[in-house]
């Protein structure tokens, strides 16, 4: 009778640690904008752009983008003109600038810190008319050029300070795939919080719904890591938008999450609503995943591994949830003293899926398993 607070306690201390997590991955973008210096000495700088309407040349100076309108300072500073944006106004812009060749120049040799110190003092004063249509490339290229390239010299925290600048879901789909590249460095370095933290920033409604495939991807190295409740509302955000088609996919992957997350009665009314896919669907692997972790998170040992071991033998070697499903059926093994067969289905893991995210975490479970016994 006193199992059920306990996991009630258990589960509302799961919630407070998303709610943690989300309020500092919100700190961390708060503080960093606060804090970046290059920011502070660049950021507000006005920007000398040069308008020629019908032969009529002239230089403004730009200060701000506010309302789809150029802000631009009169001379000497009496006050301000707004110009309203569209693309045909677009087209009489010109950035004069010989920075961007020299640039791309230390690029292509590798100079990343060289191209930094040309790049910042140019771009950084641009990003402010990030909302300004793709068509002006001039001032496009630049900031992309400066966040790709913080991202090839590994400062990755400023790039993602700059990310943060910039309404993803008002600029092109460029930038998100350099939002994309910064998520990808992150999870190779293993700084999985701050990749939870670009998952939430990328957009994926409309025109950006190609984006959810590289984020599905990266949900799979972050339940790998067991940041299970950073991957719960980006199940949620994707389950709002994916065609139908998919849905079910989804679906299951989020009450698969919620289990994982020990949040048991959330996942179970999902989990009894879906409908089990025929034994030659591809889906039907899936589900007895999904159906085994609920019984290993119960601690039912026996019939997880029955309910794992179903969908193992339907699925594909290709299927990406194979090897997450194979390292749930080890640790069915593990459980019940198995030690050998455990020992087989991890190694197995390490052998034919050596990228997947779940092969360091059978590698780290082999590690914990008592020697094998030599055969006298």
């Amino acid at each position: 009778m006193t199992f059920a607070p306990i996991r009630n306690l258990r589960t509302m201390m799961k919630r407070i640690s998303t709610l943690l997590l989300m309020a500092a991955l919100a700190q961390t973008a708060a503080t960093a904008q606060e804090t970046n210096p290059y920011w502070i000495e660049f950021g507000n700088e006005p920007v000398l752009i040069q308008q020629n309407n019908n032969g009529a040349r002239q230089t403004l100076k730009f200060v701000a983008y506010k309302d789809d309108m150029l802000v631009a300072e009169l001379e000497g500073g009496v006050g301000e003109v707004s110009l309203p944006v569209s693309e045909s106004m677009v087209q009489t812009l010109r950035l004069e600038s010989s920075t961007m060749p020299e640039v791309n120049r230390m690029i292509s040799s590798g100079n990343y810190t060289g191209a930094l110190t040309l790049l910042r003092p140019y771009a950084y004063p641009l990003v402010k008319f990030h909302a300004v249509p793709e068509s002006f490339t001039q001032l496009h290229i630049p900031i992309r050029s400066l966040i790709d390239t913080l991202i090839r010299a590994d400062e990755l925290n400023e790039a993602y300070d700059l990310l943060n600048r910039i309404e993803l879901d008002k600029v092109g789909l460029k930038y998100s795939e350099s939002a994309i590249a910064l998520m990808n460095a992150y999870l190779a370095e293993e700084n999985f919080d701050a990749a939870a933290g670009m998952t939430q920033i990328i957009p994926v409604k409309g025109q950006y719904a190609v984006n959810i495939r590289p984020i599905v991807d990266a949900a799979d190295s972050l339940r790998a890591a067991g940041k299970y409740e950073a991957v719960i509302p980006l199940y949620q955000q994707i389950e709002a938008v994916v065609p139908d088609d998919v849905k079910k996919n989804v679906q299951m992957w989020l009450a698969y999450s919620l289990v994982l997350a020990d949040r048991v009665d959330e996942a179970t009314p999902m989990i009894d609503a879906l409908e089990e896919p025929e034994p030659n669907e591809r889906l039907f692997s899936l589900y007895k995943l999904l159906q085994g972790s609920r019984a290993h998170s119960g601690e039912d040992y026996g019939k997880a591994l029955d309910l794992l071991t179903r969908g193992f033998v339907r699925a594909q070697t290709s299927y990406v949830w194979v090897p997450e499903m194979l390292y749930l059926i080890g640790d069915c093994y593990a459980r019940s003293d198995d030690n050998l067969a455990a020992r087989n289905v991890w190694t197995e893991i390490v052998i034919l899926y050596p990228e997947s995210p779940w092969s360091q975490s059978a590698e780290n479970s082999l590690a914990l398993l008592p020697p094998v016994q030599a055969v006298e």
